[in-house]
This record gives structure tokens, sequence and C-alpha cells, in this order.
């Protein structure tokens, strides 16, 4: 893999690690219970590379039939998902994701979640994942090497939202998010030029 290859992916796997982080981050805040925090870093890094890796398939399929307009195509998925994290990043602090809404009033003592809502969790911070390897797939990247790196570092960023969620300021994953979308934004301009 050349270095400036390395570099993206790296970019891109700290990019999709700042949602995972973000929500990680307002669970530590809330005090959420040990197994729950091992489920979710281990659920995060599994559909962290399996999102990617469906998007990377799907990228190289469309790159075969479309060409040089896939990468174009890439890029511009990856200008919307950028968009779409400074958005919700930018949002005043008053407002709140669904998952923070619902930690509200559970903040007192530990907040028990089950499988079946941290397996939600886990897609919703995903998701961004998918659309991603699509760009990434139309940029010809590795894929062994790529999609490992995005799980393991998705898990390491949600390990230490848990682990900083009770020393950090709330504000951090706004900015967090905020920072991931223009991370992504400069990737998807360098696709373009």
């Amino acid at each position: 893999m050349v270095m400036e290859d390395a570099a993206t992916v790296v970019a891109v796997a700290v990019a999709l690690g700042t949602d995972a982080f973000s929500v990680a981050l307002g669970f530590g805040i809330a005090r959420v219970v040990a197994g729950f925090r091992a489920r979710f870093v281990g659920m995060v890094t599994l559909l962290h590379i399996l999102m990617p890796l469906l998007g990377l398939e799907i990228g190289l399929t469309v790159g075969k039939v479309l060409g040089v307009w896939a990468g174009r195509l890439g890029a511009l998925v990856l200008i919307y998902v950028s968009y779409d994290m400074i958005k919700k990043g930018m949002k005043g602090q008053k407002e709140y994701s669904w998952q923070e809404k619902a930690l509200r009033g559970k903040e007192t003592g530990a907040t028990v979640v089950s499988l079946a809502a941290t397996a939600v969790l886990g897609l919703s911070v995903s998701m961004d994942a998918l659309t991603v390897g699509f760009g990434l797939g139309t940029a010809k990247v590795p894929i062994g090497v790529t999609v490992a790196v995005m799980g393991i570092t998705a898990g390491l960023m949600t390990a230490a939202g848990f682990w900083g969620g009770r020393w950090l300021g709330k504000t951090v994953g706004k900015i967090a998010q905020t920072l991931g979308g223009c991370v992504l934004l400069l990737i998807a301009l360098k696709m373009v030029l």
C-alpha cells in the first residue's frame, strides 16, 4: 500500500470512528454497565469491518462498470456524508441525538442497555462506514487492510469514548463529529482533484 493510500485509510477510519466515539462519550457520562460497554465496542468494531467491506464490494463493482465516473460518484457520496456530519456537529448544544435523548433522565446510577438496543446503536454509528466503503472501493485501496484499520480504529475510539466520557465535557462529542465531517470532506475533495 502506498503511503498516501495508507494515510487516506487512516484518516477515513478516524473520521468514521468519531460517531462511535461521540455516542460512547455520552454513554460514558451516563455510566452504563460494563457488559454493555464491552458489547458495544465489539459491535462497533465488527460493523466497522463488515459495513465498509460491503460498501467496498459495491464500489469495486460499480468501478468496473462506470470507470472514472465511479471515483467521482464516490467523492460525491463522501461530500454528502461529510456535510451531514458537519451539520449535525454544528447544531446548538440544546440539540441532542435520539441516543442522547434516551440517556437524559438516566444519568443517575448505571444504565442497562439490551442486546437489541446495542445492535441498533452499533448500526446507527456504522452506516457512514457503508457509504465510505463505497467511496474507497472506487479508489481501489486494499480491502483487507482497509476494513481491518477501520474496524480496529472504530473499536479503539469507542473504548476511548467510554473511558473518557466521565471526564470530558458534553461538547466534545459535537466537536469530534464536526472534525470527522471536515476530514471526510477533505478526502472527498482530494478524490475529485
